[in-house]
C-alpha cells in the first residue's frame, strides 16, 4: 500500500499545483496538464488499490461521479453567456459533493485497514 499511496498524494500535489497556476493565470498549457496529470495518477491510485484488495470502494462512489459531472457541467456553462449565472452554484455544488467524497472515502479506508489488521 506504501507504494502506491504516494501516487494519490502526488496526483493530489498535481492538482493544487494546476489550481495554482489557474489563479496566478499562468499562461500556457500547464493548468490543464497538471490537472489532467495529476487525476490520472489518482484514478490509477484506485484502480491499483481496488486490484490488490488494500482499497475498498463502495456506493459513495457515486458521490465522486456526481461531484465530476457537476464541475464539468460548470466549466462548460462558464463558455455559455446565457448560462454563465449558474456556473458558480454548479461549480461549488460540485466542489463539495467531491469534498463529502472524499471524507467518505477516507474514512471507509481506515475502517476497513482496521478490519485487515485484525484479521
Amino acid at each position: 500500500m506504501d507504494k502506491i499511496k504516494y501516487l494519490i498524494m502526488v496526483g493530489g500535489t498535481l492538482i493544487l499545483l494546476g489550481i495554482i497556476f489557474k489563479v496566478v493565470g499562468l499562461e500556457g498549457p500547464w493548468a490543464a496538464i497538471s490537472f489532467g496529470v495529476g487525476g490520472t495518477l489518482k484514478i490509477l491510485y484506485m484502480i491499483l488499490g481496488v486490484r490488490s484488495g488494500l482499497v475498498k470502494v463502495g456506493s459513495e462512489i457515486a458521490l465522486l461521479i456526481i461531484g465530476l459531472a457537476l464541475i464539468f457541467v460548470a466549466v462548460y456553462l462558464r463558455k455559455t453567456e446565457q448560462l454563465l449565472h449558474m456556473y458558480a452554484w454548479l461549480l461549488t455544488g460540485g466542489v463539495v459533493i467531491k469534498t463529502l467524497f472524499v471524507i467518505l472515502f477516507i474514512r471507509k479506508q481506515k475502517r476497513y485497514r482496521k478490519e485487515l489488521a485484525v484479521e
